[in-house]
């Protein structure tokens, strides 16, 4: 199941993109992480690797990623690996002007075992929901960032 979200960030790319790779950060915006912390950090950041514990109705999921591809402010990928599925997120900022940003996030979630089965409910079931975690989280992200911004 493929992803795609775009929002625009009132704060400029180096901001932003500390709000992707800053451990405590991601606490605050990205949903049910409740964990994170570094596990192998390389210079290039290419090749580091995390430990990543979300909580979710009351249960403790574990995962594991490694960055795939970083440019600074411009771009990181990453490869997260669970027991249920395993997921490919790509961030790209772009630099509108000096102080604002567009984030696009694309990621790939590839389910395993009876979550494959399970999967095809939950892609049904959210074709008819209101809610939408991907842009909640944009607007944590969008919000934070943009405060950070403006305290200086």
């Amino acid at each position: 199941m493929k992803t795609s979200k775009t929002t625009l960030i009132d704060a400029p790319t180096s901001i932003v993109f500390l709000w992707l790779e800053d451990h405590d950060r991601l606490l605050k915006w990205v949903p049910n992480l409740v964990e994170d912390e570094a596990l192998v950090e390389t210079p290039e950041r290419v090749g580091s690797r995390f430990r990543q514990v979300f909580l979710e109705n009351g249960r403790k999921m574990e995962m594991v990623g490694e960055i795939t591809d970083y440019i600074e402010n411009e771009r990181m990928r990453v490869d997260i690996t669970g027991d249920m599925f395993d997921l490919d997120v790509d961030y790209l900022l772009k630099g509108l002007s000096d102080n604002q940003t567009e984030l696009t996030q694309n990621t790939e979630i590839r389910f395993k075992g009876f979550m494959k089965i399970l999967a095809l409910v939950m892609i049904l079931t959210s074709k008819f929901s209101s809610k939408d975690p991907q842009a909640e989280a944009h607007a944590k992200l969008k919000a934070m960032a943009e405060a950070e911004y403006r305290a200086g």
